[in-house]
């Protein structure tokens, strides 16, 4: 599989300018970094979190980090929990499953940005598939979050 057509879709109709990277076939963003040769702490990691009431956000962090649920909770005023892999593929019905890309916007879905994440020069998200990375520059990649919130929602993933 390639790039899921509803993430070309948005980046084209949006004038994103990007390149893809190629990599083995893996089942995580961090060890996409790591196959791609790229650092880990510019590769974004989607995870998608909903209420009770199935109101949805996509946390977007780096990959070598994790989402702090209690933080985001505290930030939004609501109750988030991780979204089940199954309910993901309903979703993201264009991805393979697992290979969430970070554009919530383009899945009709708000996103909220992990601050660490605004200071970096480029950035590398899931293409939808687990063998491409697409590559944004710092000017695509705020054109892409214009509008999104930004906050510290990460911390290191433990080993």
């Amino acid at each position: 599989m390639a790039m899921a057509i509803t993430v070309g879709q948005f980046l084209c109709a949006h004038h994103i300018d990007f390149s893809v990277a190629h990599h083995r076939h893996t089942d995580t963003s961090f060890s996409s970094a790591v196959s791609a040769h790229v650092p880990a702490a510019n590769v974004t990691k989607a995870v998608l979190l909903k209420t009770v009431a199935n109101e949805y956000l996509l946390a977007v962090v780096p990959a070598n980090r994790r989402v702090m649920v209690d933080k985001v909770n505290m930030l939004t005023g609501k109750v988030y929990t991780l979204v089940a892999e199954h309910e993901l593929s309903q979703i993201f019905q264009d991805c393979e499953p697992g290979a969430v890309p970070s554009l919530g916007q383009a899945y009709s879905i708000p996103m909220l940005v992990d601050d660490v994440l605004i200071d970096k020069d480029e950035w590398f998200m899931e293409a939808g598939d687990h063998e491409n990375l697409i590559h944004l520059d710092k000017k695509q990649f705020m054109k892409i979050i214009r509008g999104c919130q930004h906050r510290n929602i990460s911390s290191y993933a433990m080993p």
